[in-house]
């Protein structure tokens, strides 16, 4: 063996083996080290007086409606549509605690709403309520001294991470590569469920992270999202679930994170600094002790539904043959879309269907020749991830042209989003005034310049024949399919059900969405009414030609793209309508022509 190739190998042993002792969590002595620091310094003073059996919570409209739920063995569901309403619902419950908060989620930056959330959750805990937060390490807030801080601020506050690469909160540029190439399969499972429980008596599960940009906000990008309270038997299964996750080898207590516990026993250390919350928020926690007006807001429109199931994968999804031989849960939900006879709307952010979904909808499609299938996304104008946005337009024309799809994309600025969105003009507002938040997804809109925020979908729901409904975090994709954990909630109920449905079905009105459809043949061509704007421009290989995004022509009335009149009445505006920098479409374009192998884990 050469000096050469012996030098080579001895270097890449020494990599191997710098990268295997960074992927080590702390020594036994070292964990034993940080927690006798903690348990020495954390604050164990309550701020509500001893004896006080309801540790100073406020009076709660949806703690009673959650106790006569349970007594009486009847579900109530309360609709979040809006996501100041389910910042206000959150906070509320918050409040509310008397006993414990568990809460579980994918992403909680610390942005205005974040940060509030937070604070509320320190002060819940200071009033001598039990305190649980859960997060996922990839996308969360990862600041190794707020974290100290955090973890130091009360006995009755614990913060896991769960799956943290490295057993770091923050990842560098690097360890992003050497978790690619050491451990590919690890560091793509991912906790993307969205739970909370408040007392085993109201459940939140949906489709809402913790940041700005999903309660109405960010003053940069909006998601239009929804998520559901839960009062009645199945919230003990949600807390049930939660605790999987909790106790689970992969979930690991903020302290023991190495950043962390370096930071932790540094000296000295130093205390939180009071909080105050932004004056934008104000109004919003004056009117969550308001119980009439959280009543009217979630109690007297709650549904009382006939059957309700929640849904949960549990860690480290498919990872063993024992735990792969569990329930899918994905089958779960494919198997109500599969009971379909007339219609299944789907509404996801992203609309990549695996190899078994597509085989399901084509079977679907073979037993009911005439159903209607409707999948409502986003377009590249208002999505966050163009990477995924890439593979749908790859298959557009399967999509669309084989399984009969009724597809539409949500514009960047649809017409009803001061509906949508009840501080629209608060948004328009703050945005002038340069107010902001913390970068969540890509701050570039490549859009039209426009006062208000742009607007992105994030619901992840369907509808049965108007009268089974999904409400959850499953986006129907491959990711959810094979590499992060989900959950959700199944509802066999007409009305509730056709609430969803129409929720669905006005988002996807012409002046929201557009469609997409495949582009007409020679004798269609001869009637359709010409494609309209001249500056529409697009780069788009021959193998890309197939289908174009569609606008309803003024005055004229809506149709499936499967009429004989379609093109008499909708013209095409291109494939990347609104997207206003060519440079962006043509990455749309090589990523989805050249990254197919990315499609098992977008």
């Amino acid at each position: 063996m050469s000096s050469r190739v012996r030098r080579t190998v001895r270097l890449v042993i020494i990599a191997l083996l710098v990268l295997l002792s960074s992927a080590c969590s702390l020594s036994p002595k070292k964990t034993l080290e940080v927690d006798a620091r903690v348990s020495e310094r954390r604050e164990t003073a309550l701020t509500c007086a001893p004896g006080r059996s309801d540790n100073c919570a406020i009076e709660s409209p949806l703690r009673e409606l959650g106790i006569s739920a349970g007594r009486d063995g009847r579900h109530r569901l309360a609709l979040l549509e809006y996501g100041e309403q389910a910042l206000a619902l959150r906070l509320h419950l918050v409040r509310a605690a008397r006993d414990r908060i568990e809460l579980q989620n994918f992403i909680l930056r610390r942005d205005d709403s974040g940060e509030l959330i937070l604070n509320e959750l320190l002060a819940a805990a200071r009033r001598g309520v039990q305190v649980r937060l859960l997060l996922d390490q990839m996308f969360s807030f990862s600041d190794a001294r707020y974290l100290v801080q955090l973890a130091m601020a009360h006995v009755n506050l614990e913060i896991r991470f769960y799956n943290p690469s490295f057993y770091k909160a923050e990842m560098a540029k690097h360890d992003w590569i050497s978790a690619v190439a050491c451990c590919f399969r690890r560091f793509n499972q991912r906790m993307h469920n969205k739970l909370m429980v408040m007392d085993d008596l109201v459940g939140v599960v949906g489709g809402r992270n913790i940041a700005d940009r999903y309660f109405d906000y960010d003053t940069n990008y909006d998601f239009k999202d929804r998520d559901v309270a839960v009062f009645g038997p199945s919230v003990g299964e949600m807390r049930e679930s939660f605790e999987w996750f909790w106790d689970h080898p992969k979930t690991v207590p903020v302290q023991h994170l190495r950043d962390v516990a370096a930071e932790l026993l540094k000296n000295p250390l130093a205390d939180l600094e009071p909080y105050e919350p932004p004056p934008r928020l104000q109004p919003l926690l004056r009117s969550i002790e308001d119980a009439a007006l959280v009543h009217a807001t979630f109690v007297a429109p709650a549904f009382e539904v006939e059957r309700l199931e929640y849904f949960s994968d549990r860690p480290r999804k498919q990872t063993s043959a024992e735990e792969a031989a569990q329930e899918d849960i994905t089958q779960v939900l494919y198997d109500l879309l599969l009971s379909a006879r007339e219609s299944v709307l789907i509404q996801s952010p992203y609309m990549v269907l695996s190899k078994r979904a597509q085989d399901l909808f084509r079977e679907l499609r073979e037993r009911h020749p005439e159903i209607e299938l409707v999948y409502s996304t986003n377009s590249l104008a208002s999505t966050d991830a163009d990477t995924v946005y890439g593979h749908t337009h790859k298959h557009k024309q399967r999509y669309v042209g084989r399984l009969g799809f009724h597809l539409y994309e949500l514009r960047p600025y649809p017409a009803d989003a001061p509906e949508f969105f009840p501080r629209w003009s608060e948004l328009i507002d703050e945005k002038k005034r340069g107010i902001g938040s913390e970068s969540v997804v890509s701050g570039d809109n490549s859009t039209i310049p426009m006062p208000a925020p742009r607007v992105g979908l994030h619901s992840k729901s369907f509808v049965v024949d108007g009268r089974i409904a999904m409400i959850g975090s499953h986006n129907f994709d491959p990711r959810s399919e094979g590499f992060n954990t989900e959950n959700g909630i199944i509802v066999w109920d007409e009305a509730f059900a056709q609430t969803v449905e129409r929720l669905i079905r006005r988002d996807i009105e012409p002046h929201n969405s557009w469609i997409v459809a495949m582009r007409p043949n020679e004798e269609q061509k001869r009637t359709a009414i010409k494609t309209a704007p001249e500056n529409v421009t697009e780069f788009m290989p021959w193998f890309y030609g197939s289908t174009s995004v569609y606008e309803l022509a003024p005055g004229k009335e809506p149709l499936p793209p499967d009429s004989p009149d379609f093109y008499r009445h909708y013209y095409s505006v291109g494939s990347f309508p609104e997207v206003i920098r060519t440079r962006r479409q043509i990455n749309v374009l090589f990523l989805g022509s050249f990254f197919g192998f990315l499609e098992p884990i977008l």
